[in-house]
């Protein structure tokens, strides 16, 4: 019988690992009663070839102003960007980079302001 691999890092727990506390709060789900500055990280996508895993992940940080999201957002590019040759959350960060820039979203919480970033990054599994 064939030898299981290990599974591949979480890459939402990855994320989390490398952003918060780093530069601010993270999630994996903006929660009911948002406090400012927050970071929500989502996979959205992504492919493996069987050696390395490719996430696409969003990034989002929302701040109590237009100013506060856009540093806030700078800082998590600057620290993703910076990841490469790195071990988080069980994986050893290979590759990041931008997959779409960042942009300003319409919140529902007109009180806030959210920028929106997708990264994709590459990693391999870690030994057993």
């Amino acid at each position: 019988m064939a030898e299981l691999l290990a599974a591949w890092p979480d890459a939402e727990v990855v994320m989390l690992e490398l952003l918060d506390p780093a530069v601010a709060p993270a999630c994996t789900a903006t929660p009911e009663k948002i406090v400012t500055p927050l970071i929500r990280v989502v996979r959205t996508g992504g492919s493996d070839d069987g050696i390395t895993d490719s996430p696409v992940v969003e990034v989002t940080c929302i701040g109590a102003t237009r100013t506060e999201s856009w540093a806030l957002s700078e800082q998590c590019r600057q620290v993703i960007l910076a990841s490469p040759n790195t071990v988080v959350g069980g994986a050893l960060i290979d590759a990041a980079s931008t997959f779409t820039p960042p942009q300003q979203i319409p919140d529902p919480d007109l009180d806030k302001r959210s920028v929106t970033t997708n990264f994709v990054l590459a990693w391999r599994r870690p030994r057993s």
